[in-house]
């Protein structure tokens, strides 16, 4: 459907739809709005939002692999209720998706928990002057300069202007303020969520520096890094099978017993309605 205000304002409105839920193409049969998961009218007892990158949306495995599935499936035999698994992860996004996808769904998902897995930091998005969103990432970046990716001519240029501005300290600015965004969005609704991240190195030192910091709230923390105990593939080094089912149960347990009195207040509240 075309969006009424799109001719009406000069913004990326289709990004930031207005009283919607920002539509998505993963190339994986999802739901109607195009993230990895069922309907979001088909709402369980229990709701849970899960945010990540490609692996959290599950790159090379089912979606029945994916660690999401996992978790909602313990809460669900925890309970014995069901449990919506509302994966809206995107490959290759980072934390400024996370708040925007935050900013535009929760009044509308209502969700009963959120948990997020931090990718690395230097992703961006970026809209242009026509409204058109362009993920800037250093992964992307050096396969543009490789040669490998070969973007049109106007996406090229942004890059080529970006990689001279590229800053570990603007990464981490940035990925503070989203932090902080999305802490204040949840917490004013009472939303209980809790966060882990990738296990590059180089994203672990940087996460626990944050928490040390006092920027990163480590209560939050699940403990460990989503673990890559396995690979999809020689080619494809994302997590496999039994990384997600590991990361999956550690998330089920984190999640009924930090947020378990609040999923049972919700549960509580559902049955009175």
């Amino acid at each position: 459907m075309v969006n009424p205000l799109k001719n009406l304002v000069n913004f990326p409105i289709d990004h930031f739809p207005v009283g919607d839920l920002p539509r998505v193409k993963l190339g994986h049969r999802g739901n109607s709005y195009g993230y990895r998961c069922e309907e979001f009218t088909e709402r369980g007892s229990l709701n849970i939002i899960f945010l990540g990158d490609s692996w959290t949306e599950g790159a090379g495995v089912t979606r029945e692999q994916t660690f999401a599935h996992i978790a909602s499936q313990m809460i669900s035999e925890k309970y014995g209720v069901s449990v919506s698994n509302w994966n809206m992860a995107h490959g290759g996004k980072g934390y400024d998706y996370f708040t925007r996808i935050l900013l535009c769904s929760l009044d509308i998902l209502k969700p009963d928990a959120v948990f997020i897995t931090f990718p690395v930091m230097d992703r961006r998005e970026y809209f242009t002057i026509d409204g058109e969103l362009v993920d800037l990432s250093l992964g992307t970046l050096g396969a543009v300069e490789r040669r490998e990716i070969d973007p049109p001519l106007i996406i090229k240029d942004i890059y080529r202007h970006w990689s001279g501005l590229v800053s570990s300290e603007d990464d981490a600015a940035l990925a503070i303020m989203n932090y902080k965004l999305i802490e204040g969005l949840l917490k004013e609704r009472n939303i209980p969520w809790g966060f882990s991240f990738n296990d590059w190195e180089a994203n672990l030192s940087r996460v626990t520096e944050l928490m040390k910091s006092g920027w990163f709230d480590a209560a939050k923390y699940l403990g460990e890094p989503f673990d890559r105990i396995d690979r999809v593939s020689d080619s494809d080094a994302h997590p496999g099978p039994a990384s997600h089912d590991q990361f999956g149960k550690k998330v089920g347990d984190w999640i009924v017993n930090r947020c378990g009195k609040n999923l049972e207040k919700s549960l509580e509240n559902s049955r009175k309605n």
